[in-house]
């Protein structure tokens, strides 16, 4: 058995989640809206931009900080260059106020990046107020030694990795979201931006960098040898863009060594077929998110059971009234032939009352076989009928599916998507006639899945889209307001 499924679902499980993303964008909106009202005198929560890790799309789940920066007028630059003492901190502190009446609850701060507001949840917002300058390079306030402008081209970093994770068949931003959860897993003293630059340098270089998922073992621990083998003199790296010198002078080599050993014994262990070993190695390596085993996998595995089931079922139920109709007109012929029959022993022997039975034994019969046709059991029949050959379709499909999970490594969410739409066909199958046919094909109906309950073991449910509230519908003046309209904590 190939790691690679575990790979793919250790990715899916790195994913922002649909809630975390639904309280950043209440929140950056919430900000947008209130700097636009102050400094632009517009009601809308356009001009805010993220960037960082999550505006690099490279952050996964743990994810804590976010980076945004909101574009000022340009006069506001002007204006604060003629202080006479530190313009770039009275204008961060003038910014600093705006935000606090929105959130006079949380912890307000100037940082290094601009205004860094933090919320109950462990998460901050990191706002960096910027003027847009040429060559769409941003400049942005710097308080520190007397004050100065600064500028920094922030879109810059995004197109990188933007074009760096098509260049690598979309293998960067997963490999950093990969390191990520190491970094949080084994408290790695390593920046986030050093993570993407560092990844991204490696892989364009790497040559499978364009691999599938059987390939990702394989990446982690030449990622690992890579940055293992960063000098220990080396303190500074230009990140990716070549905008920002980034120091990083915690020793962040000896937890890579550790975790090189690690990825190659469980390379060692895969390719002795020992893939639970395997798996235990990488959970020691990235934590509880990389998967043990594969929920999609056995809700296929499931839904192939009663697939199959169903088809067994479609078919057994199709003979009993294939041979039941058969029976019928045999007895339909029979009695047709049966009712002249017992008029000539009427008519021409001595026997009235045997040709009398005959005659009227013949009629009820021929009587009850004209009611069976009028059942109409012909189109039940094709029903079954159908309902067998879409379930070996489906069958099929599930076995391609599986195929492809284990061996394609096609895109776990691909996969998903494949699953609900078989489930959805399968729940199209026939059950059966109400219709008292015979106990036998009763008894046999009995024994078809029922699907409501095939479809709540297999559909996987889709993460929770809440609705963000719109600003006129809601008092966001209170940070609390907001938490209680989302229902952030579970």
């Amino acid at each position: 058995m190939s790691i690679s499924i575990n790979f793919n679902q250790f990715c899916e499980n790195l994913k922002i989640s649909a809630k975390k993303k639904s309280i950043i964008s209440l929140r950056h909106n919430s900000i947008c809206k209130k700097l636009n009202n102050d400094f632009w005198n517009m009601n809308t929560d356009n001009g805010g931009i993220y960037v960082g890790s999550y505006g690099r799309e490279t952050a996964n789940d743990h994810i804590e900080e976010i980076e945004m920066i909101f574009e000022m007028p340009y006069r506001l630059q002007e204006e604060y260059s003629k202080k006479p003492k530190n313009g770039q901190f009275l204008f961060l502190e003038d910014v600093r106020r705006s935000i606090a009446t929105l959130y006079p609850n949380t912890s307000l701060i100037q940082d290094k990046f601009g205004i860094k507001v933090s919320f109950f949840d462990n998460m901050s917002f990191h706002i960096a107020p910027v003027f847009f300058g040429k060559d769409n390079v941003h400049v942005y306030a710097d308080p520190r030694k007397g004050g100065s402008w600064k500028t920094k081209n922030f879109k810059k970093e995004k197109e990188t990795i933007r074009i760096g994770d098509i260049a690598t068949n979309y293998n960067l931003k997963r490999l950093c979201r990969m390191i990520k959860a190491w970094k949080h897993h084994c408290n790695v003293p390593i920046k986030n931006i050093l993570i993407d630059t560092l990844a991204h340098k490696f892989l364009m270089s790497w040559q499978y960098k364009d691999k599938p998922y059987s390939y990702y073992d394989l990446m982690c621990k030449d990622f690992f040898k890579f940055l293992m083998d960063q000098k220990p003199s080396e303190k500074e790296w230009k990140s990716i863009g070549g905008m920002l010198i980034i120091p990083d002078s915690f020793n962040f080599r000896y937890k890579a060594v550790m975790a090189h050993h690690k990825a190659e014994s469980a390379i060692t262990f895969s390719q002795n077929n020992e893939h639970w070993l395997s798996i235990l190695k990488w959970k020691e390596i990235f934590g509880s998110e990389f998967p043990e085993s594969i929920p999609l996998e056995n809700q296929l595995r499931t839904l192939e059971q009663n697939v199959s089931k169903t088809y067994n079922v479609q078919k057994k139920c199709m003979n009993i009234l294939i041979k039941r109709r058969v029976m019928f007109s045999l007895l339909q012929v029979l009695s047709a032939v049966a009712i002249p029959l017992g008029l000539l022993v009427i008519e021409y022997t001595k026997n009235f009352g045997f040709g009398l039975s005959v005659f009227f034994t013949s009629v009820l019969l021929f009587i009850m076989s004209l009611i069976y046709r009028k059942s109409n059991q012909v189109r039940i029949i094709l029903k079954h009928k159908t309902s067998a050959r879409l379930a070996m379709k489906i069958h099929k499909k599930i076995q391609q599916s599986l195929r492809d999970l284990y061996y394609n490594d096609i895109d776990i969410l691909i996969i998903q998507k494949r699953k609900n739409k078989i489930v959805s066909k399968f729940q199209s199958l026939y059950q059966g006639t109400s219709m008292h046919v015979n106990k036998r094909y009763l008894e046999t109906i009995k024994e078809l899945p029922i699907t409501s309950n095939v479809i709540s073991e297999t559909f996987i449910t889709p993460s929770s889209k809440l609705r963000i509230p719109k600003w006129e519908e809601n008092k966001f003046s209170k940070e609390n307001h907001v938490q209680q309209a989302v229902n952030y904590r579970d």
